[in-house]
């Protein structure tokens, strides 16, 4: 009875956190709409590489997330602390960098709005600090706590965006009040989800036992954000502002596979290594994990291709229009990364890294072709859809070998078990 009660807890908490995480996606979606019908495809090109760059920096964080996720999933509260402890001095020395290499970034990205650069620097020591915090929540699993850092963040940065888009309308601070909105969304909900991790002294363990997983977490996330982030950093660098802003907005709704699908890796991580610890069979989530988010996708990419010209327009208006045709390509390769982010997450979990390596290989692969065929956006999706097919093949090769390889060693520990009874 005790076991069905906390499984029914762990679903209705697992629940919350998907709708959550749906009700947030819809709000910054909503917001990013917003923004771009009011400032046009060339102003929603520099407003939108503000949001680019945070997401560069949620992979980063993410990171930390799921490192913070693991330690307290296995009880290693102690190394958290140090990692926290660390975290802190090293993301207040990276706003340093990247405030002295500012320069180089604007002109490297065509960029007019220095100013807004320092402003989102600003929050990256808080933004790592509240995923250190959602990390232990999702350790925890506690799903509910985790989901309202989301809302509140989303409720935060929408609410005094929009209302500061409206009272300075006419004072071209646009790109600044979007940086602006992040910040105070990052400061907001780490003061209100303040934890405190406390662990024995005595028990304390070096750092160095973490290392090794860190380090492929951070592997990781860089390959997410050059998958992810690559191709707008890319057509914001070789191409004008105005199809840079169209390209910008393609993304932003050929996305939503990913930020839709988010929450279910995100769920699949801790109860992997739950059910692992246990000596638990965890092959049903898995496949539970990549039929919905294989589902999904596929809804989305069919929505793309017969509604491509309408979902454009009514999204950011009929100045986007030309670039509708082509809404349904990006989704595709979406949904292909998202399908093998399901695979990774999964043997992560488990603490196999191939799928990590085979990311960053895939990821750093498109990036260089990108940088040779940039003729057209054709080209740059074209890169991309074939970047992510060949990437999911090679994930399903190495899945199949692993199924295969483990059937074999269970077949020759049966054989070798009736020899002994034998």
């Amino acid at each position: 009875m005790s076991l069905l009660k906390k499984l029914y807890n762990d679903l209705g908490e697992g629940a919350f956190l998907m709708l959550a995480t749906f009700l947030v996606n819809l709000s910054n979606y909503g917001l990013n709409l917003f923004v771009g019908r009011w400032l046009g495809p060339e102003g929603f090109a520099e407003a939108n590489l503000i949001a680019t760059l945070v997401m560069v920096l949620s992979f980063l964080a993410m990171g930390l997330q799921l490192t913070i996720a693991k330690l307290t999933a296995a009880g290693q509260l102690d190394i958290a602390i140090k990692l926290r402890r660390l975290i802190l001095k090293y993301s207040i020395a990276l706003v340093v960098l990247l405030c002295l290499f500012s320069g180089l970034i604007q002109q490297f990205l065509n960029f007019q709005r220095p100013f807004s650069f320092y402003i989102l620097f600003l929050g990256i020591p808080f933004y790592f600090l509240m995923s250190i915090q959602r990390g232990f929540y999702q350790g925890q699993t506690a799903f509910k706590k985790l989901a309202y850092t989301y809302l509140l963040e989303m409720v935060t940065r929408a609410s005094l965006t929009i209302l500061l888009l409206v009272v300075a309308k006419g004072f071209h601070l646009s790109t600044e009040i979007v940086a602006l909105g992040f910040l105070a969304s990052f400061i907001i909900t780490y003061s209100c989800n303040k934890v405190d991790l406390v662990a024995d002294e005595k028990s304390m363990v070096s750092l160095r036992s973490i290392i090794p997983f860190l380090v492929i977490i951070a592997f990781y996330e860089l390959s997410q954000i050059v998958i992810n982030n690559s191709d707008v950093i890319l057509v914001q660098h070789y191409f004008p502002g105005v199809e840079a802003g169209l390209y910008a907005s393609m993304a932003l709704l050929g996305r939503a596979v990913f930020f839709a699908t988010w929450t279910v890796v995100t769920i699949l991580f801790p109860k992997v290594i739950e059910k692992e610890k246990n000596g638990e069979p965890h092959q049903g989530l898995f496949w539970t994990a990549l039929v919905i988010v294989a589902v999904v996708g596929l809804i989305m990419v069919v929505a793309a291709f017969w509604l491509g010209e309408e979902i454009m327009f009514y999204a950011f208006g009929a100045a986007y229009n030309e670039i509708a045709q082509y809404l349904w390509i990006y989704t595709l390769l979406t949904s292909l990364f998202a399908c093998a982010n399901v695979f990774v997450y999964y043997n992560m979990s488990l603490e196999k890294y191939i799928p990590v390596f085979i990311s960053i290989v895939f990821g750093l692969l498109q990036v260089v072709l990108m940088m040779v065929y940039n003729e057209s956006i054709v080209q740059i999706l074209y890169v991309q859809l074939a970047t992510m097919g060949t990437m999911l093949i090679a994930m399903c090769t190495y899945q199949i070998l692993q199924s295969n390889l483990k059937f074999e060693r269970e077949e020759k520990s049966m054989l070798s078990n009736y020899s002994i009874l034998k």
